[in-house]
């Protein structure tokens, strides 16, 4: 790469040292940088007594490459520590960059999948590690398994398999594997409302559905929701990447299908889905939303509040990934917006969850049903703010 040529280019941004280039949760920044003189050093809370240096760029090498592609926020506040000169690559001049400029391009995604090799080697790496030290410490019992975080327990849910009323067996063929196997599905046609929580769960006479929600293929333990279990358009791709997630769990997971179904069954298919859904689901962050937030409840079941707290706030940040990233409009983001906004009030944060609650309460297009919830909550996060004042 001639540096005069590129000097040419559009986007080239000169930093004096000291000067900071990117923000530390920056969202509105979308731009990804490349080092061609000096260096510049990444830092975790820049600037605060907790402050410290992750990584350092040298010249050739770039930065905020998940910011350009997928509009992620900011890991880190990148501050430059010499001179420099980079190229700021956006969403305006990229495709000027890559056409013209193919050396760089090419060292870009030399340097992208080597990035991702990394990455890939030090999960692995960490599995194993982890793996050793639960099989030595013996968790991987009694209901225990890797695949669980650390804080989950064992636990017994109220689970009844011969409610014929409600359920019936269902013969399955997984769309990964070909393995044909019993499930039990829900009689959604028998289900009886008693009830709804202020978070929109149904309480149901007689049966708890979410324990059937999932379904799981007990030989290569690809899971997910039942109404997308089957619905998947399977290339060979996908059986590579999902068999890569799946294979560190097998041999220490035994899922228990049909008329067999367990507690820990349960949890295992939810997790199992949850590893799933990135492999094989286009916008799966709305599916682990939901996953998230079944969990939650669940573990609520079980009277476990900080495994429930732990789900509550996985299912947020899906929630707003979701929120932030996809077109969502209409009904669908009123519903959003007050359930992100009763996550919120969940976890406590009642300036955020007027704030969500709000404007699924002012949507024109939502459902009046949502709109007084979404008014009652509202009444109740502005009396509890005024009662945590001091």
């Amino acid at each position: 790469m001639e540096i005069n040529t590129l000097l040419k280019l559009s986007g080239i941004k000169r930093y004096l040292q000291g000067q900071v280039i990117a923000r530390e949760d920056d969202a509105s920044n979308e731009g990804m940088y490349i080092v061609l003189q000096g260096s510049a050093g990444a830092f975790k809370n820049y600037q605060m007594l907790n402050e410290k240096q992750t990584t350092s760029y040298e010249a050739g090498s770039f930065f905020g490459e998940m910011s350009l592609f997928i509009g992620q926020k900011r890991d880190f506040t990148v501050v430059a520590l010499t001179e420099m000169v980079v190229i700021e690559v956006t969403r305006m001049n990229a495709y000027e960059l890559f056409m013209t400029q193919p050396e760089i391009t090419f060292s870009l995604f030399k340097g992208l999948c080597q990035k991702l090799n990394s990455v890939a080697s030090s999960y692995l790496t960490l599995h194993a590690e982890t793996r050793k030290e639960t099989s030595a410490l013996g968790l991987a019992v009694s209901g225990s398994s890797p695949i669980f975080p650390e804080e989950h327990g064992n636990y017994i849910l109220p689970i009844d398999n011969g409610l014929s009323d409600y359920l019936f067996a269902d013969t399955v063929k997984c769309p990964m594997c070909g393995n044909v196997f019993k499930n039990l599905s829900v009689l959604e046609s028998k289900l009886i409302q008693e009830s709804k929580d202020d978070d929109m769960r149904i309480r149901y006479k007689g049966i708890e559905p979410m324990y059937y929600e999932v379904i799981t293929c007990p030989v290569c333990l690809y899971s997910a929701i039942s109404d997308l279990f089957k619905e998947i358009e399977v290339t060979k791709r996908m059986v590579e990447a999902l068999n890569d997630v799946m294979t560190p769990y097998r041999g220490d997971i035994e899922i228990k299908a049909g008329a067999e179904r367990d507690t820990f069954t349960v949890f295992a298919s939810y997790y199992l889905a949850i590893l799933s859904a990135p492999v094989c689901f286009y916008e799966h962050q709305r599916i682990t939303a939901r996953l998230w937030r079944n969990l939650s409840r669940i573990y609520d079941d079980c009277s476990d509040e900080n495994m429930q707290a732990y789900a509550l706030k996985r299912s947020l940040d899906e929630y707003n990934y979701s929120y932030t990233h996809f077109d969502i409009g209409g009904k669908n983001l009123q519903q959003l917006c007050y359930v992100i906004g009763e996550l919120y009030f969940k976890l406590g944060d009642y300036e955020q969850a007027r704030r969500f609650l709000y404007a699924a309460f002012t949507n024109k297009e939502g459902s009046p049903v949502i709109k007084r919830q979404a008014e009652d909550r509202l009444d109740e996060a502005k009396a509890l703010m005024q009662e945590l004042q001091p």
